[in-house]
């Protein structure tokens, strides 16, 4: 199923029993807490509307993604599919990509209330104060931020956070080594302002895009993605004063302009991040100057606040179609026999599968996962383990990894600016390196046919037992 919009997938989550109405709650803290109580009950997402201090109608809606079947049901697959299942038909998707360009159309419901200059007042959207030691409200968490490349025809669709500040003006943070962060510079040494639209609220497939989710890099327009696929161009209207393409279905979106940094900055953060710190302080960044605002009747702000990670769902860059990435550029590198990736803690600790070829083949594929991977620690097993269980990660590192001989610790690697390791020092300088560690946790090659045998039932044996005495294990998740 194609979802065009934020609404159309929520009624396919309150279909599936997936969505709770909330009223009253208020923007400060309470929607927060409340979505944050709910991640970690795996419960389902929230729609707040009556929300303090605003009419009922301007309404929030969080915890969108935070299943693996709300993950599948956003890209349009049953929500009781097999996760490796899952990841196979996705994989093979991914594979087949071709651009789908997006479609200008006329209009859309995103212009059914316009609003210029004077007129614009971002406080009419209920923008939440998420974690009790932000600097201030978040109109920006599940957002698109639409820029254009000046030295070329290819628009950026991507995932920042963005502060509200007055009545017409945002911020705006990108780490330093993003995308958006590349665009607004070029735009800068020429000494422009950065053309720039937000969409607040708009249909999951482009939100999943445009958060890194599917592994595309620069020159690839997130529009062309979500296209492919939805099966169907994303329908967009050129803004009138950035001639950006918005999309036409987005619940809310502003348009303006991020000034050079020596023009105007102002104080934004801290912020609680994905990291699961508060990691990038409170210090000078980029503001956006708000010249539209474009919204539907009864529009809903899309709320993704950043939470401390409990597992590897939760965000787009943590979906179970995702976890491959990893896998697919080091195969693209010609390193062969690369089984599965997981990302197992967000966002630090990167597991790769696989078979081994020779006696450097697990070290070659950790090291060369530090340039596709953004973990500080890349751990490397072999086919028997169940990397998406903790567990057998672990008791693989504690059994089947020798410190002495292997272990790599590799300086100067690239990290980035919510990075909590990283020194003040460093930060100050925008100097984004850090040290990295891969474990190799595979069997020693040259004797691993000498390496003791695991004490576990064969599969068969453990398929026999599990379907004679099915009755005993009825509501108890055991892989056969």
């Amino acid at each position: 199923m194609a979802f065009q919009s934020l609404r159309d997938y929520l009624e396919t989550l309150d279909r599936h029993g997936e969505l709770k109405n909330i009223d009253g709650a208020h923007w400060n803290l309470e929607m927060g807490a409340l979505t944050e109580l709910m991640w970690e009950a795996n419960g389902p997402a929230l729609l707040f509307d009556a929300i303090k201090d605003y009419p009922r109608g301007y309404r929030v809606a969080t915890n969108l993604f935070a299943t693996r079947e709300r993950c599948l049901l956003a890209l349009g697959m049953p929500p009781e599919l097999p996760e490796d299942e899952a990841v196979e038909k996705f994989e093979e998707v991914l594979a087949n990509y071709k651009p789908l360009p997006p479609r200008c159309v006329a209009g859309g419901p995103v212009t059914e209330n316009v609003f210029h200059g004077d007129e614009v007042n971002l406080f009419r959207f209920p923008a939440p104060k998420w974690h009790e030691l932000d600097g201030g409200r978040y109109l920006g968490t599940g957002c698109c931020v639409i820029q254009k490349d000046p030295d070329g025809d290819w628009v950026n669709v991507a995932t920042y956070r963005i502060a509200l500040h007055d009545q017409r003006t945002t911020g705006i943070f990108i780490s330093e080594t993003h995308q958006g962060t590349a665009i607004e510079k070029k735009y800068w040494a020429k000494g422009q302002s950065c053309p720039v639209a937000v969409s607040l609220g708009h249909d999951p497939m482009l939100f999943l895009a445009s958060s890194g989710g599917f592994g595309f890099d620069w020159g690839v327009s997130e529009y062309d993605v979500a296209g492919y696929l939805s099966g169907a161009p994303v329908e967009v209207i050129i803004e009138e004063y950035t001639a950006l393409p918005i999309p036409a279905n987005s619940e809310i979106v502003v348009a303006g302009e991020i000034p050079p940094p020596d023009v105007e900055l102002r104080p934004e953060g801290p912020f609680g991040e994905f990291t699961g710190y508060y990691a990038s302080g409170t210090r000078p960044e980029p503001v956006i100057r708000v010249k539209a605002i474009y919204h539907r009747n009864e529009p809903i702000l899309q709320g993704s606040p950043p939470l401390m990670p409990r597992g590897h769902y939760g965000y787009s860059f943590a979906l179970p179609v995702k976890k491959r990435n990893v896998k697919r550029k080091l195969l693209a590198s010609g390193i062969p026999d690369v089984l599965d990736d997981c990302t197992l803690a967000i966002p630090g600790v990167e597991v790769i599968k696989v078979r081994q070829r020779d006696a450097e083949h697990a070290r070659k594929v950790g090291l060369r996962a530090l340039e596709t991977s953004s973990a500080r620690v890349i751990i490397v097993v072999d086919e028997d383990i169940d990397i998406r269980n903790p567990a057998q990660v672990l008791w693989a590192v504690g059994t089947r990894c020798d410190p002495e001989s292997a272990v790599d610790i590799v300086r100067g690697c690239k990290t980035h600016g919510l990075d909590p390791l990283l020194l003040p020092e460093k930060r100050r300088e925008k100097n984004f390196t850090t040290g990295k560690i891969v474990l190799n946790a595979c069997r020693p090659f040259d004797w691993r046919k000498d390496f003791p045998p695991v004490n576990r039932c064969s599969q068969e044996l453990r398929a026999q037992t599990l379907n004679k005495w099915s009755d005993f294990f009825t509501g108890r998740e055991i892989k056969a």
